[in-house]
């Protein structure tokens, strides 16, 4: 799938464009800077808006006045329009743009200056429609309008869709049948080799129910071979009528050819093609917690079907006080009861203690045993052992070394741009001229690394170091001088152990309050350094402080929801590319509420694609929402495969048509009986839950509950706090067992008028960009008669009594704000 610019040579569409007098047929051609204008039909070939150095073209006040023109955009098929990037030239400027599905009319897309106001420079308009012909309206305001920058920006659904997006692939006419495949054949009996085989054997059988044998039968077959003449982490798909050909650098890359030829086979069948593809950056990682005990088989689900297939390769695990320490079990013991005590609200939340093995302990046989599965895949792993700063972990167990001042308080931070620090309750910092704290970090370096065995890197954290240089010993001296002085002796150690040191770049960073940026110049600058507080400046690339001084550089908690100018700085000399945060227990409930889910998802482009578009994000998030119910069966480990039956029925709710429901709703009310993708509803008994719960009889037993809903209103989302609940569902069962789902906003229910994914741009939610793109599904994705977003969700409830029959479903609103629920239809899955 083609995606990026369509107006232009590189798409392949023989498109064109037309410029007309508002509202009519009448010709408009250019009048400003039109020398590259000669007719009213200009070819996508053409220079004008296309090509290395596009033409610059306008049309002066007095030929606009206050209409302005339509520009008509024949795309000559259908294809996706994420966006649509204007750029004006200074001095020009619209009072706003429309644009429409020229074939039906249809407003589909608009931009609106404020009131009283004017669009100058270069504005971004998100469609997200399928149309093969646009206009695009430009309102005049007595200005010129000069356009510097014209790009369709969107994709060409032909072909298999892969993602991410390979490097180069070229498709044929013919097709092989999956069935026809006789047998899987590798090239030698490298335990690399058979890895791979088997993992091949097991996804084919788990999506497509063939079970295709490991042998070294003739025949049609899919031959796996390990070169060394493919790219680093690179692969090479070729299939043909003889079968199929998969050759990778690497294990790893031999898994990410796998994913893709499972994308590649649609109804149990290849399409003939050659695709040849690589990672554009070297570090593509994912940082979380150790997991919490009940979660170990999730975080393996996880590795397998998400981290995997989106060409993931690094696993920064951050250990805290989450292994049990034989040389320290004090540390354990103090970590247990002080997130037991903050869980009973006795004291405040332990830093990092829900993130971490859920404020538990594991032992390190089971952490043993993950890290193994993870490496199984060709994953490095990479252990963060925090030191200096957060290291709570410590000092609660050795408060003798802690970093204290002679008095301490809380300070409450504006944390719209700032993080709050953790509570004064704890000791943030143990003391860098106290020789017990190097003993006690040494002992537990050693016994990471004892259990992880780590190829290349241990993460060394010095992050937010609040408090240094402020007890009786330190006080005295620079604190750039202490940091230094850490920062050097975790470096020594490592380095004898032959491991080289990756930390994190605020306390180096001249934009903070801390005093020690001057310590980048006596640390060695071989230390990857990871930059995460960009997201505090948006308008500096704060990265290039850094690589002046010769560092590698990797971008730190790179959310895709929110990183400015992404791809100028990904692009830079020393940029080693980025890794995805979570900062929360891991479970899947709780990626899902922050929006972790879809961010690791759609950094994976990001991160593998060297020609990742930020405007294309409607594009992307496209594709990736037809993707999510497959990955969410698959981490439910209750995924069936490809072709699978399922019966769907309609459960009526009460049959009285709700007047109150907001005037654009009503359209989707008038479909009535509707199948919306699997699922069937009744759309004429949509209700607006306000004061009083509705009741549907059901009387039969589902597997599955589909809640297609929405809110009239947006509710709160506060960072880090627990989701609004707006209501529940009550199930109640023929023996009169109930079960009570929540209806949280943001997590499996949305306002109506919210696109999906459209992320939380305020700098407020940096850590948590999207709300509701995994419990729920947008089943019903339009447009107003204005062209504004309809976006209605489908929340996916597992029923957890299959075996039960359901007598009934009531819903109830709560009642605390005006976010009402409106449930348009529930369908039952068997």
């Amino acid at each position: 799938m083609y995606i990026g610019k369509l107006n232009t040579r590189a798409s392949g569409l023989k498109g064109s464009y037309t410029f007309q007098c508002r509202g009519t047929s009448k010709p408009l051609l250019p009048n400003k800077n039109a020398d590259a204008v000669i007719k009213n039909q200009i070819e996508f070939e053409s220079e004008v808006f296309s090509g290395e150095n596009p033409s610059t073209i306008g049309w002066t006040w007095a030929s606009l006045m206050d209409i302005g023109l339509d520009i008509i955009i024949n795309l000559t098929k259908v294809c996706y329009v994420g966006s649509i990037v204007i750029g004006l030239e200074k001095g020009s400027a619209v009072q706003g743009v429309q644009v429409y599905d020229d074939a039906n009319k249809k407003i589909i897309g608009r931009y609106d200056a404020e009131t009283n106001g004017y669009i100058e420079d270069e504005l971004v308009i998100p469609v997200g429609y399928y149309t093969d012909r646009l206009l695009v309206r430009l309102n005049a305001c007595l200005k010129d309008i000069v356009i510097s920058k014209f790009d369709i920006i969107g994709g060409i659904p032909e072909q298999p869709i892969v993602y991410p997006s390979p490097a180069s692939a070229e498709y044929s006419e013919g097709k092989l049948s999956l069935e026809s495949i006789e047998s899987i054949v590798i090239c030698d009996e490298s335990d690399d080799l058979i890895f791979a085989s088997m993992y091949l054997k097991e996804r084919l059988a788990e999506r497509f129910d063939v079970d295709i044998p490991v042998s070294k039968m003739n025949g049609k077959a899919i031959t796996l071979e390990i070169s060394e003449d493919i790219k680093s982490e690179g692969y090479k798909i070729d299939i043909d009528d003889e079968g199929v050909k998969l050759k990778a650098s690497k294990k790893l890359g031999l898994l990410y050819a796998i994913e893709t030829l499972v994308q590649l086979c649609n109804g149990k069948v290849l399409i003939h093609c050659k695709i040849e593809d690589y990672p554009y950056k070297p570090i593509r990682g994912f940082h979380f917690g150790l997991p919490p005990r009940e979660e170990l088989e999730f975080t393996k689900r996880l590795i397998r079907y998400v981290l995997i297939p989106m060409r993931y390769n690094i696993l920064i695990i951050e250990f805290a006080g989450g292994m049990r320490f034989d040389k320290h079990p004090m540390i354990g013991e103090a970590w247990v009861e002080g997130n037991r005590a903050a869980k009973a609200g006795k004291q405040p939340a332990f830093p990092h203690g829900s993130m971490v093995s859920g404020g538990e302990l594991l032992e390190k046989d089971e952490v043993r045993d993950l890290i193994d599965y993870a490496r199984s895949f060709g994953l490095e792993i990479i252990p963060e052992i925090q030191s200096f700063g957060h290291v709570q972990y410590i000092t609660y167990a050795y408060p003798e070394i802690a970093e204290v001042a002679e008095t301490a308080e809380d300070k409450r931070l504006d944390t719209r741009s700032a993080d709050q620090p953790p509570s004064a309750f704890y000791d943030h910092s143990y003391c860098p001229s106290n020789e017990k704290s190097y003993e006690i970090i040494y002992d537990i370096i050693d016994e990471i690394i004892e259990v992880v065995k780590p190829e290349r890197f241990v993460h060394m954290g010095h992050d937010e170091i609040y408090q240094v240089g402020i007890c009786p010993v330190c006080k005295h001296i620079d604190p750039a001088e202490l940091y230094a002085k850490h920062v050097n002796r975790m470096y020594e150690y490592l380095k004898k152990k032959n491991l080289k040191m990756m930390i994190w770049a605020d306390m180096l960073q001249p934009v903070t309050n801390y005093k020690t940026p001057p310590a980048i110049s006596r640390i060695p600058n071989d230390i990857v350094l990871l930059d995460f507080i960009w997201y505090f400046h948006f308008d500096l690339d704060l990265e290039d402080n850094l690589l002046s001084y010769g560092f590698p550089v990797v971008m730190g908690n790179m959310y895709s929801s929110h990183y400015p100018r992404y791809e100028s700085r990904i692009a830079k000399e020393g940029i080693l590319g980025g890794q995805v945060s979570t900062w929360c227990r891991f479970d899947e409930y709780t990626l899902a509420k922050k929006g972790k889910i879809f961010d690791v998802i759609y950094s994976a482009e990001m991160l593998w694609n060297e020609r990742y578009n930020s405007a294309a994000r409607e594009v992307y998030t496209e594709i990736i929402q037809s993707r999510i119910p497959q990955i969410r069966d698959e981490l439910r480990g209750i995924a069936k495969p490809e072709g699978t039956s399922i019966e769907s029925v309609c459960i009526p709710l009460p049959k009285t048509p709700d007047p109150s429901l907001p005037e654009p709703l009503q359209a989707i009310v008038q479909i009535g009986d509707k199948n919306i993708g699997r699922y069937s509803f009744d759309l004429r008994s949509a209700q607006r839950i306000k004061n009083t719960p509705i009741e549907a009889e059901v009387q039969s037993k589902y597997k599955k509950i589909i809640f297609l809903h929405t809110t009239t209103n947006n509710a709160p989302r506060f960072a880090w706090e627990p989701l609004i609940k707006i209501g529940e569902y009550i199930i109640t069962y023929t023996d009169n067992t109930e079960v009570i789902i929540p209806i949280e906003y943001a997590g499996n229910i949305c306002v109506w008028t919210r696109r999906y994914a459209q992320p939380l741009l305020h700098q407020y939610y940096r850590h948590q960009g999207y709300i509701a793109t995994y419990l729920s599904d947008p089943l019903i994705q339009t447009k107003t008669e204005d062209g504004r977003d309809i976006t209605v969700l489908g929340y996916e409830w597992v029923n957890p009594y299959p075996e039960l029959e359901i007598k009934s479903i009531t819903c109830r609103s709560n009642g605390d704000t005006d976010a009402d629920i409106i449930l348009f239809g529930i369908s039952g899955v068997r």
